[in-house]
């Protein structure tokens, strides 16, 4: 335990723990040195000058003094009193006189009803609650200046590239304006394009006031301006706990706040326990030694006076405040332990959300990375085509827009993940470790006192998994069938699925070519195909449904159905005098401006394909999205939905 006589030597250590060190403790988070650099500086420095971690430091400090104050009715109490003065009197021989007196005594209390030994294990208590508390608090500075320094990152980088999306407007907005005045285009087209020029500029502006909000909050928290050329921070969440349930272990184990409310309890029950000793009666010895010197009928006296003895006190009644200072403190500790019970449930709720959002933009980014990436592909493919005549430049910034939104959803994506990562860390009291701010220099429990306690979480707060409720692995399982089924009619190869005693000749897409010989095995049913099983093509042909299915919202033509893509590449080398639109389309099924989206994303995914892996020249194709528009089954329904989804291949004369 702390105490006031070893406050200077700890005094240094405390105050080192709140600051940068190497020497950090073994991390939850892998945290590479120069990866998390720059917010263990920041966290620092935020740290270092917050006004409300040193007001904790400070309140911590007070506890300590709080201990040994409470220690001193171990001690005996030792008074001198003296005094000198000149007296009258209207009786006796002498009116007037003066009189010296000077008493010394000491009393030790040998018994006072356990009052002092509880008195003093409650301001124990306290300095535990006041350690707790002290690193709580710095424990959420961090995290702010954690997520003020991301938010400066995150917004620096989408004003880049708001600023380039600005200029790419600007530029098609001088060629339009151009057109304009030579005749060539519509005045309607310069129209539409300065309204887009003015949002584009409005997001620019949007994203200043977001950088200059952060920027703001940034210097409050950390106490000074971020660094301009201050490098990027990157956390490792390789040791991200496997479920929420390890989790909430971690927690309760580790989390300040947690601790602070279970000590809580024991300061208050050491309260109670100390308000008892009102009905116990007092012992203390005392010893007293006195003089008194009077110059009385002309005489100098001398008195002295000596006494050794026991004094015991017991209040008989005093109005009912004893019984009422106790009924109080039982009642404050039901108070603490529903504190308790609250820091339990918020532990759980906010970890509950934190260890989600981890775990749900991880599976968001794969996606929205995909996004972005067929985006870029879109808006560079339309810029080609509007170079050749292909394109509008409307249809260039329609290009160029949805880039801008899937880049900016992207970069916003990643900043979250590392925020959700740093607000899991600090609910389960990780946070100060995963950033190497803390050192072995920092008091420790067992420094502190010799009798941790030691609790059961699982009795005070039961582990759920809120995610489990809501049966989402029923949802995806049942997602993953519909998909399966949506594969199957669209004759995805299931050589798994067939018995041992089925015949050897098994043809899943029914075109002819048993599984074992087809190496394009979706081939839609009544397509002409060679020996392989893939689409024949000849000079008459002009229309051909290319046999690729995609998983359920992706744009990735995998690996496996390649074969199709290189047959029609193939047709195109030996006609050059061919053309081909790739056309996607869509099931019925879903948001129609998103299925429209998708239908393009596939069929571009086709077209870079030809393009880029089998070398057609970029003028020889073209890509269309129709989303819904052309059904080939009015309905709803997998039969329909798998006809509908389809990638066809137009070729044309040149």
């Amino acid at each position: 335990m702390i105490t006031k006589n070893t406050l200077l030597k700890q005094k240094g250590k405390l105050l080192i723990g709140l600051t940068l060190s190497a020497l950090g403790a073994t991390n939850i988070v892998h945290a590479d040195d120069s990866s998390v650099a720059p917010l263990t500086y920041v966290t620092s420095k935020a740290i270092e000058n917050n006004p409300e971690v040193q007001q904790a430091w400070h309140t911590f400090k007070s506890s300590i003094y709080g201990v040994d104050a409470a220690r001193s009715g171990y001690l005996p109490s030792v008074d001198v009193s003296a005094s000198a003065g000149y007296e009258r009197r209207n009786y006796g021989t002498e009116d007037e006189y003066n009189r010296n007196t000077a008493e010394l005594s000491v009393t030790q209390m040998l018994y006072d009803g356990f009052r002092t030994s509880n008195t003093v294990e409650r301001f124990e208590r306290i300095q535990l609650i006041r350690y707790f508390e002290l690193l709580s608090q710095t424990e959420q500075t961090a995290l702010d200046a954690s997520i003020a320094f991301l938010d400066v990152q995150k917004f620096k980088e989408l004003v880049t590239l708001a600023e380039e999306n600005l200029q790419e407007h600007e530029s098609v907005y001088q060629q339009i304006e151009q057109s304009v005045g030579a005749g060539v285009a519509r005045a309607a087209d310069l129209e539409q394009i300065s309204g887009r020029l003015s949002l584009a500029q409005s997001n620019v502006l949007t994203e200043y006031a977001n950088l200059h909000d952060v920027t703001a909050r940034y210097l409050r928290v950390v106490g000074e301006l971020p660094v301009n050329d201050i490098k990027q921070a990157k956390l490792d969440e390789q040791n991200v706990p496997i479920s929420i349930n390890q989790a909430l272990d971690i927690a309760y184990k580790n989390s300040p706040a947690f601790y602070a409310s279970l000590y809580n309890i024991e300061a208050q029950e050491a309260n109670a326990r100390a308000q008892k000793a009102a009905f116990h009666p007092n012992v203390d010895l005392s010893a007293r030694y006195g003089t008194q010197d009077r110059d009385e009928l002309g005489l100098n006296e001398t008195r002295t006076e000596a006494r050794v003895g026991i004094d015991i006190t017991y209040n008989l009644y005093n109005g009912g405040l004893d019984s009422a200072n106790l009924e109080q403190a039982y009642q404050d500790v039901n108070i603490a332990k529903y504190q308790r019970d609250q820091a339990c449930v918020d532990i759980r709720q906010s970890l509950q959300i934190a260890y989600h959002n981890v775990s749900n933009i991880e599976q968001k980014l794969p996606t929205l990375e995909s996004y972005k990436n067929s985006s870029n592909r879109v808006k560079i493919a339309y810029r080609d085509q509007f170079d050749i005549g292909q394109r509008t430049l409307l249809d260039v910034l329609d290009a160029e827009n949805e880039a801008f939104q899937s880049n900016r959803s992207y970069i916003v994506a990643q900043y979250d993940r590392q925020t959700a990562i740093l607000t899991m860390l600090n609910e389960m009291g990780k946070l100060l470790p995963a950033l190497n701010v803390m050192s072995d220099k920092y008091p420790t429990l067992t420094e502190l006192t010799d009798d941790p306690i030691v609790h059961n979480a699982q009795n005070i707060c039961p582990s759920y998994d809120v995610a489990a409720t809501f049966k989402r692995k029923a949802f995806l399982q049942k997602k993953a069938e519909q998909d399966n089924a949506y594969m199957s009619v669209t004759a995805m190869p299931r050589y798994l699925e067939i018995p041992a005693e089925t015949p050897s000749f098994a043809d899943d897409d029914n075109d002819g070519v048993p599984n074992e010989q087809d190496t394009c095995p979706s081939t839609p049913a009544g397509t002409n195909v060679d020996l392989s099983g893939c689409t024949l093509y000849d000079q008459t042909t002009d229309s051909v449904e290319i046999g690729i299915p995609f998983s359920a919202d992706s744009s990735q033509v995998r690996s496996e159905y390649m074969q199709e893509v290189e047959k029609l590449a193939e047709f195109l080398k030996n006609n050059p005098d061919k053309k081909v639109e790739i056309q996607g389309h869509a099931s019925l099924d879903g948001d129609k401006k998103y299925n429209r989206k998708l239908s393009e994303q596939r069929a571009f995914a086709v077209a870079q394909l030809l393009i880029e892996q089998f070398g057609i020249a970029p003028n020889r194709v073209k890509s269309f999205g129709y989303g819904i528009d052309q059904p080939r089954i009015n309905e709803i329904s997998v039969r329909a939905n798998a006809a509908n989804r389809r990638i066809e291949a137009v070729i044309t004369d040149s």
